[in-house]
């Protein structure tokens, strides 16, 4: 069997993988307003949930890092599909705040290894200079889970209520282990095993060390774990609400809009990969994206909430331009040599999800310190000053990512 033929088999499973991790990341949205009536939540208790599942996530990348190189994405990618199930099953049948938030931390763990599993099988079957494009491919079609969890999932919980349809998404979880073992290879057949798989645990343990040597991982973990961090808490927890508390938006509104807002990120996530070739940079790729973030948010910040279209423009605007995982792991891809690919990919993942659990939780700390109305609805100031701090982020991330030297594809063009 061809090398293309052994791609094509492994894309079903490891697509519908990643589909299923970018759905779970992204489904308080759409049912955020619903939880909090349902369990009488603050702002600060219901950033706490998606918080859970992104803090598992984080807690859970150096751990499953080591399980890569050890065992290979296949393995380790099917075993923790096994944890997510139970994860999301538990949360379905949850009925304190307590039960939902630990049962999203298992789900944290579950879904760890399935993005940073997929690049270091792209950077065993892919050439490095073409890394950045089909990563954005990969995370377009993960992409598809973000669409899913919104007007979809919002259908389903309004047919079904949302207990039953994510029941049955345990379930699709658990069938999904059986496809990634059928279909999954940890590398071509024509190349060796890496080095990792002959290392000791304790080797592997000590790589990490030299991946955190580096200084510029610094600065590529700090954009990444905050332009992921700031659209990640918009898209997938305050958007729902703030739709809701500023312009009464009612489910299926909030899931068509969320639909919409996700698509326009799943066409960047896809249109922003390759750039880094055609421009020949990757850093400016990165610059360029995460300044444009920060001005939409600023924007966002200064509406008054008395135009739902002009808001909804503002965040297609938004989507647009924050697909921008793919050059950044290619920039950090370039420091290392092949070996330490899995703890790499890791540690991004590491600054990247915590990233997202610090500006959820931080931000519904401060949303909490403004009050309610007897609805129960949070003023539109607080959403405002909320986005305002945001942009403040991003610009303060992009000087301090400007520091990084810049490794264009064409001097980085090495087999893998």
């Amino acid at each position: 069997m061809s090398r293309t033929r052994y791609i094509l088999a492994m894309v079903p499973g490891l697509g519908l993988a990643f589909i299923l991790s970018q759905f779970l990341r992204s489904i308080p949205a759409v049912i955020a307003p619903d939880l909090r009536a349902e369990f009488e939540l603050t702002a600060g208790q219901l950033s706490a949930l998606p918080a859970a599942l992104f803090f598992g996530s984080a807690i859970m990348q150096l751990p499953a890092g080591v399980l890569l190189d050890r065992f290979g994405p296949r393995y380790t990618v099917a075993a923790f599909l096994l944890i997510t199930a139970s994860g999301v099953l538990g949360f379905s049948l949850a009925t304190t705040t307590t039960g939902l938030t630990a049962w999203l931390l298992v789900t944290g763990w579950g879904i760890a290894p399935v993005f940073m599993g997929t690049i270091v099988l792209l950077s065993r079957w892919v050439r490095r200079d073409r890394l950045a494009t089909m990563t954005a491919l990969t995370v377009g079609v993960g992409g598809t889970g973000m669409l899913l969890s919104a007007s979809p999932f919002a259908a389903a919980t309004e047919a079904f209520g949302w207990r039953n349809t994510l029941s049955a998404v345990s379930v699709f979880a658990i069938a999904l282990v059986g496809v990634i073992l059928l279909t999954v290879r940890d590398r071509p057949p024509d190349s060796p095993a890496p080095s990792g798989a002959s290392e000791s645990l304790f080797q592997i343990v000590r790589g990490l060390a030299v991946v955190f040597r580096e200084p510029k991982l610094y600065a590529i973990g700090c954009i990444g774990g905050i332009t992921v961090g700031s659209f990640l808490t918009f898209r997938a927890l305050w958007v729902g609400p703030y739709l809701n508390d500023v312009f009464g938006s009612g489910l299926m509104a909030r899931g068509n809009i969320i639909f919409v807002i996700s698509l326009a990120w799943l066409i960047s996530a896809i249109a922003i990969g390759p750039l880094d070739r055609v421009f020949d940079t990757r850093r400016m790729v990165v610059v360029v994206g995460a300044s444009f973030m920060a001005f939409w948010f600023a924007l966002l910040a200064v509406a008054d909430g008395s135009s739902l279209t002009f808001a909804v423009g503002i965040m297609i605007a938004l989507g647009l331009c924050s697909g921008l995982s793919s050059p950044i792991f290619a920039h950090a891809r370039a420091l290392f040599s092949d070996r330490y690919v899995g703890r790499l990919v890791t540690a991004i993942n590491l600054f990247i999800w915590g990233g997202v659990f610090l500006v959820q939780v931080a931000t519904g700390i401060f949303i909490d310190a403004f009050p309610a109305d007897a609805l129960g609805r949070t003023p539109v100031a607080a959403y405002r000053w909320t986005f305002a701090i945001l942009a403040v982020l991003l610009f303060t991330a992009v000087l301090f990512y400007w520091r990084v030297g810049d490794v264009p594809p064409s001097k980085d063009s090495g087999a893998p």
